[in-house]
C-alpha cells in the first residue's frame, strides 16, 4: 500500500500561524461535519462518561455541519448566534439512551446528514473526536473523507501501555513502571497487583495506577499502600482491563504539546500549553500564555517530533496531544491523546473569536467548573458583568453547557489581555458560586 508520505511533502513540524481548521479543510468547497462524540474511546462506559457532542456548537463556522446525539440546546445556540458564532446547519438524532455512539446512529440512519450534504453541494469531511471502526464506516456511508485514522492505529498510540513501549523503542525516557492485566476471576491476580505496588513503594511514598485507555481523571488512582484491597476491588468493578503502575512523581508542571498530521501527511506543530491539574494528576483545564524556558520547549518539541514522525510513517492522520510532566528528575511523556483533545476545541473557539477581534488573545484559560443546576439563560444573567459579548476581551465564555440544567457542570473559557486580569476574572467567577 502506498504510504501517505509519498502523496505530499512532509512538514517537519514547524509552527504555523494558520488557523487549525485550515489543516483539516483543504478548500472552501469542503463541508466539515463535526461529530464530537467521545463514546467510541470507551467500550465500557459508566455515568461519568458523557457524549458531549455539543462542544462543536461554538467551534463550527457558519458553513459547517454539527451532528448531535441528542437535542440542540436552543438557548445556548441563540446566544452563540447573537454573538456572531455557530452554524445553522445542525442534525439532531434525539437519542434517549447511551447505548449507541454517534457514528453508529449515523450508520443506522444517514439520511438527515445526506440531505444536508446534497443541499449544500460541498465535498464532506467527517471530523470525529476519536477514530474507531464505526467512524470510518460512517464516513464511507456519507461519501466523506475521514479526518482520522484506523481504529487499530488510534488505539495503539492512545493506549498508555503501548505508547510507553513505542517511546522506549524511540530512545525516549519514560517513568519507570509496570503494565498489569486485571483478572479478578484469578485468585492470584490480586497478590500480583499488590506485589507490583509494594515494589514501587519500597522506593517512593505514593504509587499512581492509571487505566490504559482512561482520560481526564477517569481510571486514575493513587495509593500509599494502606488501601490496596479496596483499590483493587474498585478497579475490578470498573471493568478496567489493563493498568500502568508507576511511582507518583512530584510534578512541577504538566505541558501538553499539540500537533496535527494532516490528510496529506503534513506535520504541523500547534504549540505547547499548560495543563491545569487537580491534586497533581486530574486534568481540569488548560492555560495558554505561560512561557516555558527555551530549553524545556526545545526538549519537548524534539521528543514530540520523534513520536509524531513515527505516527506519520505508520499512516496516522489527525490530532496528536502529547502530555508531559516536568519533575525535579526530568521531563517525561506520560500520555498520547491520539484524538481531538479537549483543548483542541477550545483553541478553535479562540480562533473564531480572534477573527472577530482581528487580533490575537494573549491569555486564555479553560476550566471545568460546577454550579447549582440552572438554565443557560440563568447562567448568562449571573455572568452578565463579565460575560463574553460579541468580540470583547477580558471576559468569560461559557462552553460545554449541555448538562448545566441537570448537573450544574459546565466549562468556561477566560479571555484576558494579561495574567493579572485572568486571575481577577477567575476570582469573580468563583464569587458567583461557579467553581470546582
Amino acid at each position: 500500500m502506498e504510504s501517505v508520505l509519498t502523496k505530499a511533502p512532509r512538514n517537519t513540524g514547524m509552527m504555523h500561524n494558520k488557523p487549525f481548521r485550515s489543516f483539516i479543510q483543504h478548500s472552501d468547497n469542503e463541508l466539515l461535519i463535526f461529530g464530537t462524540d467521545n463514546f467510541p474511546q470507551f467500550p465500557n462506559r459508566d455515568g461519568a462518561i458523557l457524549s458531549r457532542c455539543n462542544r462543536a456548537l461554538a467551534v463550527a463556522g457558519n458553513q459547517d455541519l454539527v451532528v448531535l446525539r441528542t437535542a440542540l440546546d436552543r438557548d445556548y445556540q441563540d446566544w452563540l448566534h447573537a454573538n456572531g458564532l455557530g452554524t445553522d446547519h445542525i442534525v439532531e438524532y434525539g437519542a434517549q439512551s447511551d447505548e449507541m455512539t454517534l457514528s453508529e446512529m449515523i450508520v443506522k440512519n444517514p439520511d438527515p446528514i445526506l440531505e444536508v450534504i446534497s443541499k449544500l453541494g460541498r465535498a464532506p469531511v467527517y471530523v470525529p473526536w476519536f477514530s474507531g471502526r464505526m467512524e470510518k464506516v460512517a464516513a464511507n456511508l456519507l461519501g466523506a473523507d475521514l479526518f482520522g485514522s484506523s481504529e487499530s492505529l488510534t488505539r495503539t498510540y492512545n493506549d498508555k501501555v503501548s505508547f510507553k513501549h513505542i517511546c522506549r523503542k524511540l530512545g525516549i525516557s519514560t517513568i519507570e513502571g509496570d503494565a498489569f492485566e486485571v483478572s479478578p476471576e484469578k485468585t492470584e491476580n490480586y497478590f500480583q497487583f499488590e506485589k507490583k505496588i509494594r515494589r514501587h513503594l519500597s522506593t517512593t511514598h505514593t504509587v499512581i495506577v492509571r487505566g490504559a485507555l482512561g482520560e481526564a481523571g477517569m481510571s486514575l488512582y493513587k495509593t500509599a499502600g494502606d488501601d490496596i484491597p479496596e483499590l483493587y476491588r474498585q478497579i475490578a468493578d470498573s471493568g478496567e482491563k489493563v493498568l500502568i503502575i508507576e511511582p507518583f512523581e512530584d510534578v512541577i508542571s504538566s505541558p501538553n504539546d499539540q500537533w496535527i498530521i494532516g490528510r496529506a501527511g503534513n506535520i504541523i506543530h500547534m504549540g505547547i500549553r499548560e495543563q491545569v491539574c487537580e491534586k497533581g494528576m486530574v486534568y481540569i483545564g488548560t492555560l495558554k500564555g505561560k512561557s516555558y524556558p527555551p530549553a524545556v520547549c526545545e526538549s519537548i518539541s524534539k521528543t514530540s517530533l520523534k513520536i509524531v514522525n513515527h505516527m506519520s510513517r505508520a499512516g496516522y492522520t489527525g490530532v496528536v496531544g502529547i502530555d508531559y510532566i516536568i519533575t525535579e528528575n526530568g521531563t517525561y511523556p506520560v500520555e498520547n491523546n491520539a484524538r481531538f483533545n479537549g483543548s483542541t476545541y477550545v483553541g478553535m473557539i479562540i480562533e473564531n473569536i480572534e477573527n472577530k477581534l482581528l487580533s490575537s488573545i494573549p491569555y486564555w484559560k479553560f476550566l471545568k467548573l460546577k454550579t447549582t443546576p440552572i438554565s443557560f439563560p440563568e447562567l448568562a444573567t449571573k455572568l452578565r458583568p463579565i460575560l463574553y459579548d460579541n468580540g470583547k476581551l477580558n471576559c468569560v465564555f461559557p462552553y460545554d453547557c449541555k448538562t448545566l440544567p441537570v448537573s450544574g457542570n459546565l466549562g468556561v473559557i477566560i479571555l484576558a489581555t494579561d495574567i493579572e486580569r485572568m486571575h481577577h476574572l477567575e476570582k469573580e467567577v468563583k464569587k458567583l458560586g461557579i467553581k470546582r
